[in-house]
C-alpha cells in the first residue's frame, strides 16, 4: 500500500526541489518521460523497487506549502482533468510524496488507512495506485512538500 523512505533526498537535492517547486505550488505540472531529470529517475527507480511500473509516459508534479494553502482531505490522486470532464478514473503508477522542509510541524501529517506518517525533511513516501489518503489538519509550522505522479501515458489536456 506505502513505503516510506527516510533520508531519501541530499541537501543539494533539497535546495534544487525547492526552487522547483515555486513553479508548480498548487499547480500541477506534466513532464515526458524525454524530460525528465536525473533527480524525476531517482525517484522513479525507488517507485520501481516497491511497484510494478513496466512502462513511464511522465511525471506530474505539484508542491504543497502548509502556510499557503488548504491541505487534501481523503482522496486518491487521479487525473483530475479526466475525471472532472469525463467522469472517468485514471490512476498514476505510483504517487510519491518528497519531504523538503518539515520545521516545527503541529499536525499535517499523512494518513494512509489507519496509519499517521509524521514527515520529516528529505522523507519519500510511496503510494499504490488508488490508495486513499490524506493530510491531517495544519496547526502551526512549516511543511513544505513536492509530489510526482508517474504515469504510463500523458495525462488529460496536458
Amino acid at each position: 500500500m506505502y513505503k516510506l523512505v527516510e533520508n531519501f533526498l541530499s541537501e543539494e537535492e533539497i535546495l534544487y526541489l525547492k526552487q522547483v517547486s515555486i513553479s508548480c505550488l498548487d499547480r500541477p505540472t506534466f513532464t515526458p518521460l524525454s524530460q525528465m531529470t536525473s533527480l524525476h529517475q531517482k525517484v522513479l527507480e525507488e517507485a520501481r523497487s516497491f511497484t510494478e511500473i513496466p512502462k513511464v509516459g511522465g511525471v506530474e508534479q505539484w508542491s504543497f506549502h502548509a502556510d499557503y494553502n488548504q491541505l487534501p482531505d481523503w482522496h486518491q490522486d487521479r487525473d483530475e482533468e479526466l475525471f472532472n470532464t469525463t467522469e472517468e478514473l485514471s490512476f498514476p503508477l505510483c504517487s510519491c510524496i518528497l519531504y523538503l522542509d518539515i520545521h516545527k510541524l503541529e499536525g499535517a501529517n499523512l494518513e494512509v488507512d489507519k496509519k499517521v506518517i509524521v514527515p520529516e525533511t528529505g522523507m519519500l513516501v510511496l503510494l499504490k495506485p488508488a490508495v486513499w489518503h490524506r493530510v491531517s489538519k495544519y496547526i502551526s509550522g512549516k511543511r513544505h512538500s513536492i509530489n510526482y505522479n508517474f504515469w504510463d501515458k500523458p495525462i488529460y489536456n496536458s
